[in-house]
């Protein structure tokens, strides 16, 4: 029995090396996906724009890919974003919209924007005025869920105070 033992040891040692000796080295996984980052600012005073949503949606079809909230700073990423074109929608209350399209590819997988400034609704830029508001629809009310409520427009709010003569 003594003699199997070193023998067994030689032949398991033997086996490992061959083993790592003529097995393929593993591959490196090429990236799924890559990233997209950026920082929120207000155009006018050049400051962060903290907690506001940022979607990414297909550029092709408009599907929707992912929603990343900014941070303190305004900063903002998505992370395994898949290779392709895509348009990118920051939704802050009071701003213009914008809907950049921007392109993640294995040749550029990491996409840093920079800073990315939305204008403000009536904001000048050099005696421009920016952000003026579109003609009032016609309807008088607008319907709030299935509740049944209706809420007056700031059309309508503005058609009765200007035909109403205020009494003093």
């Amino acid at each position: 029995m003594k003699t199997y033992a070193p023998f067994r040891l030689f032949l398991s040692v033997l086996a490992l090396a061959s083993v790592a000796l003529y097995a393929p080295a593993a591959a490196p996984k090429p990236a799924a996906g890559g990233e997209l980052s950026g920082t929120l600012h207000d155009g006018g005073s050049h400051e962060a724009i903290p907690q506001a949503n940022v979607v990414l949606l297909r550029a092709a079809d408009g599907a929707y890919v992912a929603t990343a909230a900014t941070r303190a700073d305004g900063s903002f990423a998505f992370h395994n974003v898949p290779f392709g074109q895509y348009r990118l929608q920051p939704t802050v209350l009071g701003y213009e919209p914008m809907r950049p399209v921007v392109t993640v590819s294995a040749q550029q997988p990491h996409l840093a924007l920079g800073t990315v400034e939305m204008m403000p609704y009536g904001a000048t830029l050099a005696g421009v005025l920016v952000g003026t508001p579109e003609a009032a629809p016609l309807s008088r009310a607008a319907k709030v869920g299935n509740a049944g409520r209706y809420v007056l427009t700031s059309a309508h709010r503005q058609r009765l105070t200007a035909s109403r003569p205020v009494q003093l």
